[in-house]
């Protein structure tokens, strides 16, 4: 957006002493970034008003032109493409050396074998509009043109004198005003200055009475359908209108802000718009029987003033008289009712917008202008009021005979939200980090507009309507307005205050990286991380309950609707992916399982916030090519009840594995055994069912073992600390036994009755584990290490006395056969 240093005067007493670029520094210090200060007459440098004297074909080029231009110091040899140009025309030149408002520099070029020394322009390259299709024509000598008031043009004048250019324009970044509907106009910019420097604001009051004098009979046919998308709707009826070009103290204001006169009553619009920041609209009255605000119907179709013909959605909202649209509200008017040479009688529209609506349409349409930008700010709907009122003004001003015809119509249906915003001077200070006075914050707040009272430094305050749409609702927006007046730079930054202190571990943060480095250094196994998400299809193949699955309501992906129950199915995919790659897999994870079962649920939280059962678990699995001796010698499921050994050995705990009377139907049978240590089960150890591993894609052997986290690190933190044992006075003696006995007799009944035969045995250790063609069928080998030791030198009669009587208990209840070959 472009402003006008003389525009804002108007609102505002500005020091002769403050510099533009002073200016422009204090407006983004405290309101808005402005981009550029540029005064005018720098603006159009280098450019001077050129009569054209001939125009030649060029000849090398059939669409090209060649024109002498005479810029009164000099006649110039111009190339030109443009079909509009004739001789005697007065048009702008830029001379060699001209930077151009868009950004072009001229330089002396050679065009298909002729130089152009110099550029006749066309009205967008001067930044005075969009047309870019022909050159800007100022008419023949004397030239009496709109964008001058009236002023004639004179051969070799300088554009910026013709244009009475002596002003200076500031560039607003839009994107700092895009949630301040109040500032997208010169009286709001104003309001803000006056602020920051102090100084007198002149606001712009409407005379109300100027509509009492009505000199006509026409009453206005007008209806809206839908106050959420029209809040409020103002209109009024003008006749005895003469169409002529505006005055020049209005043209210059118009051009300085980028848009280039038209006619007076079209100028009138454009000039409230930039001037109070209300959009308004203006239609010949002899082309409107009616007024209809409402939707677009289905297929409607409506030429709009820029001569395109736009196909209209159902939920965009439409001005129409009682045959079709002639206006898409808040963004552009229809070429059907416009404005013309002949017209003699307007109808001036001020209306209030809903701000989302005008958003979608504009972008539907593709359609930006200056009017949907400021209505998608969500604009107060009391300035309709405002601005209609001043547009009559001008009206009244601009064309002396003019005559109100209608009385004004006013329908409304809109409340805004002014609820008092209450905060205290301390809090106000806090959230600063500076000292502002009570006086300090009244000032600032009055003279922004706010109504605000104030008692032993708590304030009550009220925001005005132009900044209650949606910009001030919170006491921290009170907060912003404070500080950017009162000044950042006047805010002493300061370092928070931050205490490094060493980071507590968790009482289960220590233990888990424990048993990871156990698992990942010491046993060779890989740690991976899995999502806790698996599918209906997995679970089912596995014959694991589906009603304990939860089920995620909003999923990641189709196949990933549950929530794991244990870490097994996560680690055979691992498995799945990488079983071409990897002739032997080892894996671990930790990590949470989920269940909804009712005896699951988090029994200290209150009825509203129980939630479903989560632990954090570890797993191991190993994976082989087949069920023959991989890795270490043994098949997966010894590898990884080996890998159990290891873990729990490490952590100094003892671990049993026991035998269940019922499986779960995914291991395979007489291969699975409960983990207990600590005289509780934790666990579980298993080898796969291949028909079930198979069926999920999975091609080798595989044996599991998952382990509850949770009481693994509950028995290790409740382990007593180790005490020191002095060591044996007296040698211990170390005998070998080998047993062959039914495979089915299990190795912890053995054990235990070998520990608790004698008290003279301290230890039993199983060292080897054998099956095969030579024990027969049924069969298999286990070979024992025997610790004796006493408060005395034993001897081997002893000993060996004791390994009869052993060996002859283990052959009577086992029918074990003591092993000598």
């Amino acid at each position: 957006m472009l402003l006008s240093l003389n525009w804002l005067k108007d609102f505002v007493d500005i020091p002769r002493s403050l510099k533009p670029e002073e200016l422009g520094l204090l407006l983004t210090k405290h309101t808005v970034e402005i981009d550029s200060v540029v005064s005018q007459a720098d603006k159009y440098a280098n450019i001077v008003i050129g009569k054209i004297l001939e125009i030649n074909k060029h000849p090398n080029a059939d669409r090209l032109q060649l024109a002498k231009v005479d810029i009164g110091r000099a006649k110039l040899e111009i190339v030109c493409g443009a079909p509009n140009i004739k001789v005697g025309q007065l048009v702008p030149v830029a001379l060699v050396g001209a930077t151009l408002p868009n950004g072009v520099t001229v330089e002396e070029a050679e065009v298909r074998g002729v130089k152009s020394q110099g550029m006749m322009c066309a009205a967008a390259e001067l930044g005075l509009g969009d047309d870019h299709s022909g050159i800007l024509i100022l008419g023949k000598t004397p030239s009496i043109s709109p964008l001058s008031g009236g002023q004639p043009a004179k051969v070799g004048q300088k554009f910026s004198q013709y244009l009475g250019a002596a002003d200076v324009i500031f560039e607003v970044d839009n994107k700092s005003i895009t949630h301040r509907p109040d500032l997208w106009s010169h009286q709001g910019l104003a309001r803000e200055i006056a602020v920051f420097l102090q100084a007198k604001y002149k606001e712009y009051k409407p005379d109300k009475k100027i509509l009492d004098k009505v000199e006509g009979k026409i009453k206005l046919d007008i209806k809206v359908e839908d106050f959420t998308l029209c809040p409020r709707y103002l209109a009024v009826a003008l006749s005895s209108i003469k169409i002529e070009p505006s005055p020049k103290w209005l043209a210059d204001r118009l051009l300085a802000v980028g848009l280039r006169p038209i006619s007076n009553i079209v100028d009138i619009t454009n000039y409230v718009m930039y001037e109070l920041g209300q959009p308004l609209h203006a239609f010949d009255q002899s082309l409107v029987d009616k007024i209809i605000v409402r939707r677009a119907k289905k297929g409607e179709v409506m030429e709009t003033l820029d001569g395109i013909e736009r196909k209209l959605e159902e939920n965009m909202l439409v001005i129409a008289d009682s045959h079709q649209p002639i206006a898409i509200a808040g963004v552009m008017g229809g070429a059907k009712s416009e404005i013309n040479d002949n017209t003699t009688a307007i109808i001036f529209e001020s209306a209030n917008f809903n701000f989302v609506s005008i958003r979608k349409t504009a972008q539907k349409l593709g359609l930006r202008t200056e009017s949907s930008m400021r209505f998608e700010k969500a604009l107060d709907p009391n300035l309709c009021e405002t601005a209609i009122i001043r547009a009559v003004e001008l009206v009244k001003k601009l064309c002396p005979r003019a005559k109100i015809t209608s009385s004004l119509v006013d329908l409304k249906k809109f409340k805004l939200n002014q609820e008092p915003i209450n905060f205290s001077l301390a809090w106000l200070n806090a959230r600063i980090g500076g000292s502002v006075s009570s006086q300090q914050v009244k000032e600032i707040l009055v003279n922004l507009g706010f109504k605000v009272e104030e008692r032993a430094n708590n304030f009550k305050v009220v925001a005005p309507t132009w900044r209650a749409t949606r910009d001030i609702t919170i006491a921290e927006d009170i907060v912003e307005e404070i500080a950017r007046f009162y000044g950042y730079d006047k805010i002493e930054p300061v370092m928070p205050k931050i205490e490094i202190k060493r980071q507590l571990a968790s009482e289960e943060y220590l233990p888990e990286r424990k048993i990871k480095n156990i698992l990942a250094l010491g046993a060779g196994l890989t740690e991976v991380y899995n999502y806790s998400f698996v599918s209906e299809e997995q679970i089912n193949k596995l014959g694991l309950d589906i009603k304990l699955a939860l089920k995620l309501a909003n999923p990641l992906a189709a196949q990933q609707t549950r929530l794991r129950q244990n870490l097994l199915i996560n680690l055979l995919e691992n498995i799945k992916t990488n079983q071409a790659r990897e002739e032997i897999i080892k894996i671990f994870e930790v990590g949470s399982i989920f269940s909804a079962s009712p005896g699951d649920i988090n029994k200290d939280a209150s009825a509203k916030e129980k939630l479903p059962y989560q632990e954090k678990h570890l797993a191991i699995a190993i994976a082989g090519a087949s069920d023959q001796p991989v890795g270490g010698g043994a098949d997966v499921f010894s590898q990884v009840k080996g890998v159990v050994e290891y873990l729990f050995n490490s952590l100094d705990l003892a671990v049993n594995f026991s035998p269940v009377q019922v499986e779960p139907s995914w291991a395979a049978p007489g291969i699975y055994a409960r983990i207990e240590a600590a005289g509780k089960t934790i666990g579980w150890i298993a080898k796969m069912d291949k028909k079930i591993t198979a069926s999920l894609g999975v091609k080798k052997e595989t044996a599991m073992a998952e382990i509850s986290l949770r009481e693994l690190i509950t028995i290790l933190l409740n382990q007593p600390p180790p005490k020191y044992q002095e060591l044996p006075k007296f040698p211990c003696v170390i005998r070998d036994l080998a047993f062959v006995l039914n495979e089915k007799i299990l190795y912890n009944d053995i054990r235990e009755e070998i520990i608790n035969f004698n008290p003279l045995i301290r230890t039993v250790e199983l060292f080897d584990v054998y099956q095969g063609a030579k024990l027969g069928l049924g069969k298999k080998n286990l070979a024992f290490r025997l610790t004796y030791q006493a408060e005395r030198t034993l001897t081997a009669a002893e000993v060996d006395k004791l390994q009869q009587g052993l060996i002859a208990k283990l052959e009577k209840k086992f029918g074990a056969k003591f092993r000598d070959f």
